[in-house]
């Protein structure tokens, strides 16, 4: 009995050490892998040396014989380095270690898998040059590396893996061309290499891939026309090509590609017509052509793209009518056409479109009404025509049977009240109406749609007031109601909009004190309740909206001094209090406001002295204009340290003392006026104040002349130069400086009449990153592709001489070579004074002019309103300018007579476009200049004399300009010319015109 107990004992003893040193070799292998691997989640914590077989570990899969033959550790958290004893498996067919942190380089020594099918190592941190060596596993049937960091040239080698069905190399740093082997690769079935380096054209030995369904070769730098030889391939569905440097028509054979259902060929440089063989992709479901140089009109044959889900010929040159025959795609869903050159009436067969979910037809040259069938789509929800000029009425049931949640119709000529039934089923999240003829009360159904986060109504002629149900606007976020005949108070219900980003009540007829709950706002960035009647003190409590970026309370009756609590809002970047009846002095505590860009506070009754704390507002560059005051005492020494700054208004107190010479420093500077003060001594004889105009120190009966020996007193400015004056002498030196004062008066007809203009129409804001990112409203960049301002710094050799192209009146142009090889020009903007400024901001301007679209006027990119420098990206013009040809010193080409008269024509055509399409610019002109107003740099010779006396823009205006320029073209001569270089003022004779050179 003993025996038997013992011999059961030492039996138990030998099982439980064959069960613990009985883990076979593969699991040691993945034991000796995972110790190259760093788990911080622990999620491989069942992988265990106990287990006889790592079979039930985490991510392992076997055979029935503990065989590995897959490794899926997706997902896990993982980081460190692969390591390549995971080759010694033999049985591995599939390793997946995707959507990790795996770094480092890919081993050289992958080579060794015998029967791997599968290898997905994307979305890590891999890096190092494409790995050879994997092109030795000829087992291979899907390699992933996409999302990486893989440089260098795809391999000749790939073509080894004859057995290869997907290939998925997208989102890495990869270069050069696609290799031609890969037209051995018969079985591939899926090419994914979009967001890489490659260029050049594609390889006619892709074609021999019989078996592709999808090519995806988006955001590369392929070339070349569209690859018309790929109609070969009977089996592809899916051709991605966006966003390349494609280039040519579209050929007619595009109606061979019968298997194609998705067709995204956009952002390249493909021009011509759409062909109507388009309309044979009877399979087609979404069609991508947007952002191209298209032209012609839409063939009625995309009708037959019956299949069709989405379609967007969007930013192109489209014009001719919206064909009806759209209205057959009875399952479309997307419709986007916007930013073409289309025109006449929306074709109400677009009602019959039933799946209808987003239509954009806006920045069009659209007319008519909206057809009444758009109420009836139960499936819309985006909804856009902004930016035509249809008329009549909105349909009175719009989103009454539909969850819309996007309304965008504003700047258009539509009449009539706001459709009572618009949010009914309290979806609406967006909605833009502005710069119309609509008029009424806004109904109440939109002042209780909970759902509403942006109402931009501004520029109309809406009437009411801010009744207490607009706080039931709980998700409100932007409310834009400017430029309308809104009254009565501020309700102090407006506290309860504590989600609200932006507050414009501009050019309205409130009356009224701001109430304190305005305090309440804590996300707002921006106030604007200029031109209205409001009175009372500013409320302290503003102080507590320190978000607060732009606030402009300028042209009310407000009185009272300034809270010290405003000097709190440390992101502000604009204040604006001018034309009011404020008093006392200027608080110090304004000098914390660091990233104050302008402030604008003349036309006040301040006294005592300007603190030295505004010294300390090192981020003011735009202007800063104290104007039209009652300040006494010195100009501080400290404004000196104001490095950045372009416009400096101090004029029409009682200053006195001496010019500070630090002033005299600021290289920056383009405008300084001291006029009318009590100011004595010599102005500092330093370049920056060389170049300014003598009335910039009128009315200082102290102030010596820059560069005498003697001191008398400027004559104060008048309206006219004094004949008197004139007869004392004949030098050219005095009629030079006459003209040159005339011409300054003229040149103000350009800007001023742009930046009224655009005051007139609606900003499309778009939230885009800047670096470091920053607040909301802290800068905007609408950019053509996704270049941040040090882009732009490194691109222009940080804005050295040698890239200038080009310099005007409003700032200066550089040429702009980015990293991606594209070419664009950047225009740098020169000050703006308070009087120049638009009420809307910066951004609102300059969306406005990038929706210009013309074949003869420059296309506007983008820009970046950023804390250094004003930003314009235009298109590159590589042939140079106008002004170039005829007065350049280039000799290469000859501008003959009919060249000339193409100038013309196509000039006269832009200048037609904005006369009557829409924009009319000298027509909106009705600008009457307030007390604070600031002079406005120009393009001299260019301005009808009429307007120095009669300060009116008129269409007049800029056909006299265009006369200019037609007199420079046929004569060859420049419109201003030196008089000592011999050229009369005035001619009464042309002379012949000569071949020019440029």
């Amino acid at each position: 009995m003993e025996s038997q107990k013992y011999l059961i004992f030492v039996l138990h003893f030998f099982c439980l050490i064959v069960f613990v040193q009985s883990l076979n070799d593969e699991g040691n292998i993945l034991l000796e892998f995972k110790n190259s691997l760093e788990d911080p989640y622990h999620n491989l914590q069942s992988w265990s040396s106990l287990d006889s077989n790592p079979c039930n570990w985490t991510g392992i899969g076997c055979l029935a014989d503990f065989k590995v033959t897959s490794i899926r550790l997706n997902g896990l958290n993982l980081s460190g380095s692969l390591s390549s004893i995971i080759c010694k498996l033999p049985y591995l067919v599939v390793m997946n270690v995707s959507e990790n942190f795996i770094s480092g380089p890919i081993p050289d020594d992958f080579n060794c898998f015998r029967n791997l099918e599968t290898l997905d190592l994307c979305t890590n941190r891999f890096h190092g040059e494409f790995p050879t060596q994997i092109c030795n596993v000829t087992s291979l049937r899907e390699l992933h590396l996409c999302e990486n960091y893989i440089f260098g040239e795809i391999p000749e080698e790939i073509g080894r893996l004859t057995l290869l069905e997907e290939l998925a190399i997208y989102s890495n740093n990869l270069t050069g061309i696609i290799p031609s082997s890969i037209g051995k690769l018969k079985t591939l079935r899926i090419i994914r290499a979009g967001r890489n380096y490659l260029s050049g054209p594609l390889p006619a030995e892709i074609t021999e891939c019989d078996n592709l369904e999808v090519l995806g070769l988006a955001e590369n730098r392929l070339e070349g026309p569209f690859p018309v030889e790929l109609q070969k391939l009977k089996r592809l569905t899916s051709l991605i090509l966006w966003k390349n440097l494609f280039s040519g028509e579209i050929p007619p054979q595009i109606g061979n590609f019968t298997s194609l259902e998705l067709l995204a060929v956009h952002a390249n440089s493909f021009s011509g017509t759409i062909p109507k063989e388009i309309g044979k992709l009877s399979r087609l479901k979404r069609l991508y052509m947007y952002t191209n140089q298209l032209n012609g009109t839409i063939p009625p044959e995309i009708g037959n793209c019956s299949n069709a889900v989405e379609i967007d010929l969007s930013e192109n040159r489209l014009t001719g009518v919206i064909p009806e025959d759209l209205g057959q795609i009875s399952n479309l869903r997307l419709l986007h056409l916007f930013e073409n050159l289309l025109q006449g009436n929306i074709p109400k067969e677009l009602g019959k479109l039933k799946q209808l979910n987003n239509l954009d037809l806006s920045i069009n040259n659209l007319t008519g009404s909206i057809p009444i069938e758009f109420q009836n789509l139960r499936f819309l929800e985006n909804f856009q025509l902004f930016d035509n000029n249809l008329e009549g009425t909105i349909p009175p049931f719009i989103g009454a049977n539909s969850n819309l949640t996007v309304l965008d119709m504003s700047m258009n000529n539509l009449v009539g009240r706001i459709p009572k039934h618009i949010c009914m089923f309290q979806k609406l999240i967006f909605l833009s109406l502005g710069s119309n003829k609509l008029s009424g009360n806004i109904p109440r159904g939109l002042k209780t749609c909970k759902s509403l986060e942006h109402l931009m109504l501004g520029d109309n002629f809406f009437t009411g007031s801010l009744s207490i149900e607009f706080t039931k606007l709980q998700n409100l976020s932007a409310l834009e109601l400017y430029q309308n005949r809104f009254s009565g108070l501020i309700p102090s219900e407006v506290g309860n909009f504590t989600t609200l980003e932006r507050l414009l009540l501009s050019n309205n007829q409130f009356i009224g004190q701001i109430p304190p709950e305005i305090g309440k706002l804590v996300m707002l960035a921006a106030f604007n309740v200029s031109s209205n009647r409001l009175f009372g003190s500013i409320p302290q409590e503003l102080g507590n909206c320190i978000k607060l970026q732009r606030l402009d309370l300028s042209r009310n009756w407000f009185s009272g001094s300034i809270p010290g609590k405003l000097g709190m809002l440390v992101n502000l970047e604009l204040l604006k209090l001018s034309d009011n009846t404020l008093t006392g002095q200027i608080p110090g505590t304004l000098g914390g406001l660091a990233r104050l860009t302008e402030l604008q506070m003349g036309g006040n009754f301040f006294s005592g002295n300007i603190p030295v704390e505004l010294g300390r507002l090192t981020s003011l560059q735009i202007a800063l204009n104290i104007s039209h005051n009652n300040l006494s005492g010195s100009i501080p020494s400290n404004l000196g340290n104001l490095q950045m700054l372009i416009s400096l208004y101090l004029n029409d107190n009682q200053l006195g003392g001496e010019i500070p010479s630090s002033i005299g420093a600021l290289m920056s500077l383009n405008v300084c006026n001291l006029s009318n003060n009590n100011l004595v001594g010599t102005v500092p004889n330093t370049p920056v104040f060389q170049r300014m105009d003598s009335s910039n120190f009128a009315g200082n009966n102290g102030l010596c002349i820059l560069g005498s020996n003697h001191c008398h007193s400027f004559p104060a400015p008048t309206s006219a130069p004094n004949p008197s004056w004139l007869k004392e002498g004949s030098s050219k030196e005095k009629i030079v400086s006459i003209v040159s004062l005339t011409i300054g008066l003229i040149s103000l007809t350009f800007i001023v009449s742009v930046c009224w203009a655009i005051r007139r129409r609606k900003p499309s804001f778009v939230s885009l990153e800047d670096q470091p990112k920053p607040d909301v409203l802290d800068g905007y960049y609408f950019p053509k592709e996704d270049f941040t301002y040090m882009d732009l710094v490194e691109a222009t050799g940080n804005f050295s001489d040698s890239a200038v192209v080009g310099k005007g009146a409003c700032g200066t142009v550089y040429k702009a070579v980015m990293t991606n090889g594209e070419v664009i020009a950047v225009k740098k903007l020169k000050a703006r004074g308070e009087g120049a400024s638009s009420d809307n901001s910066f951004c609102a301007e300059i969306s406005t002019l990038g929706k210009i679209r013309h074949k003869n006027i420059v296309k506007l990119y983008g820009f970046c309103y950023h804390q250094d420098s004003n930003l314009i990206l235009y298109e590159y013009m590589a042939n140079g300018s106008l002004g170039e040809l005829l007065h350049g010193k280039e000799k290469d080409c000859i501008l003959d007579w009919n060249a000339r008269y193409q100038i013309a024509l196509g000039a006269a055509e832009g200048l037609c476009y904005l006369h009557n399409d829409y924009f009319g610019l000298a027509k909106l002109i009705d600008f009457s200049f307030s007390k604070s107003m600031s002079a406005v740099a120009g393009s001299y010779g260019y301005i009808a004399p009429e307007y120095a006396y009669t300060m009116k823009v008129t269409d007049k205006c800029d056909i006299y300009s265009f006369g200019v320029v037609l007199l420079e073209l046929i004569t060859g001569r420049s419109p201003v010319q030196p008089l000592d270089h011999g050229a009369p003022p005035l001619s009464t004779g042309l002379p012949c015109a000569k071949s020019l050179q440029c």
